[in-house]
Order: C-alpha cells, then structure tokens, then sequence
C-alpha cells in the first residue's frame, strides 16, 4: 500500500511540474499584434512583454500614425524600444508623424540604414535626411553598423545588420537594412522587413548559426521575392505577412499558402482591417 502511495505521489509531482511548466511558458510568450496599414510596402509590429513593455518593428507610413497611436495608447503610450528596418518613408513616416504629435513616448530609436553622411553626400531623398536629424536631436538613437543585441525585460532582441556595399546598386535600399530576432528561452520571431532576396540570402549566409525561429513574419516586397529556400532554412511553425489595404491580398494568401507547404508551417497570418494579437509560446 505504501509502494502504492508513493508512486502516485511521484506521478503527482510529475503531472504537477509539467502543468506549471506549461502555464510558465504560457505567461512567457511572445505576445505579437500585426497592426493593419494601408500603403504598399508597409509593415507594422508591435510586440509585448511578460511585464507589458512594448518593441516596435517600424510602423508604416505618415498615413498609418493615427491607427498606431491609438494601438499604443491602449498600452500606456510607452515605447521601450522601436526599431526601424530600412531607410524610406514607408519604414519610418508613421514614428516621424508620432514625433510631431508629441503624444507617445520612445524611450529608444534604433536605425540600420546609411548613414546621415551618406545621405548628405549621395543628395538622398530630403525626407530621411530630415528623418536622421529629429531622431539624433530628441530622442536617444543607435545607429547599428553591426549586430547587436539588447535585453528588454525578459525579451533577447537581436538587431542584425545586412549591408550592401555597392552603393549604387539600384536595389541597394531594399537589399540592406535591419532584420530582428526576438526570443525569450522558449520561442523566437524573425521580423525580415521588406527585405529583397540578395539581402536575404547575405543574411542567410553569415547568420546560418542563428535563422531557425519558430515565426517569421515575411518579407511583403511584390518584387525580388525571397526564395523558398531561405525560409524552409528557417522552418518556422508560424508565417506573418504584412498585406496593407492597397495591395492585392490574393496574391500574398496564394504565396503564403506556398510558403506554408514549403517549410511545413501550422499557421499563416495575413494583416487584416483589425489589429491581430498572436501569442508564440
């Protein structure tokens, strides 16, 4: 009778240990909102902490700030930190419209474009030129050359920086720029902007060590899309993909359902009218 007892005692304690590890994960999961935008070529991601700090992947165009004013609003209007990936107004037009409304607070900017000297003596459009000077002049700005990696709560982000040396490779801007990594112990998201398919496969090549994540949200470029075979590298579980209102949703659905078969994903996640709120755990 005692053998007995003792041994449900242990299945006891087992079943036990394995409910709280799934509730542990539960309540470290990567809280992830694809927030809706309207021109081609924008993206929008807020992601969210076990304590509720909030990372921003870019943000959309001056267009789209109203509706993510109001997503962060509705989260206190903090921004921990807010990465931007590339270098035009569709990246960062929305966070330069915040700025001038005065309305979010943005504790820290991080960039991994060209930078403002570039801008200066390549004569860039004005618009980013004039982006660079109000992010250095108000807010605290890493201006990343290399990766670099940040702790924010309990969250590791991983900016990863690829760069394309020709600079007047026509498709410079869309093949260089930021690509962040966010994990916690359990799970990991890849955010690939709107990278184009040479920078996308630089990536590939110095980050292989670090490009298996359990999502990613896909690049939305209409053109010079990234091969199958990147992605399958990945073998996420969950795909993103940012479809702005202007921009044909069929054809995204159509290459996600590929991208879904290729890389034997369970889920896909196209950008609707409403903020969509997916928990990685």
């Amino acid at each position: 009778m005692r053998k007995k007892l003792k041994i449900i005692g242990i299945i006891f304690i087992t079943l036990a240990c394995i409910y709280l590890g799934i509730q542990t994960r539960k309540q470290s999961a990567i809280l992830v909102t694809q927030i809706p935008t309207k021109s081609a070529g924008t993206l929008s991601y807020m992601v969210e902490t076990k304590n509720h700090q909030i990372i921003m992947i870019d943000g959309g165009d001056a267009q789209e700030s109203e509706t993510l004013e109001k997503y962060l609003q509705e989260k206190g209007g903090v921004v921990e930190a807010w990465f931007i990936t590339g270098d035009r107004l569709q990246n960062f037009g929305a966070l330069q419209k915040i700025f001038a409304n005065n309305t979010i607070e943005v504790k820290h900017i991080y960039v991994g474009f060209s930078s403002s000297d570039w801008h200066k003596s390549e004569e860039a459009e004005a618009e980013t030129t004039e982006f660079l000077q109000t992010i250095f002049e108000k807010q605290p700005v890493t201006q990343i050359s290399e990766d670099l990696e940040v702790l924010i709560d309990q969250l590791y982000v991983k900016a990863m920086c690829v760069t394309n040396p020709e600079e007047g490779n026509s498709k410079r801007e869309e093949n260089q720029g930021l690509i962040v990594k966010i994990n916690n112990t359990y799970k990991s998201m890849i955010f690939m902007g709107n990278m184009a398919s040479e920078g996308a496969k630089k990536f590939k090549d110095n980050h292989l060590d670090e490009i298996d994540c359990d999502a990613v949200q896909v690049s939305n470029r209409t053109e010079d899309l990234i091969k199958e075979e990147i992605y399958q590298k990945m073998s996420p579980q969950y795909l993103f993909m940012s479809v702005p209102k202007d921009t044909d949703k069929t054809v995204a659905e159509r290459y996600l359902q590929n991208l879904k078969q290729a890389t034997n994903a369970q889920e896909t996640y196209v950008s609707e009218t409403e903020g969509r709120t997916v928990k990685i755990w």
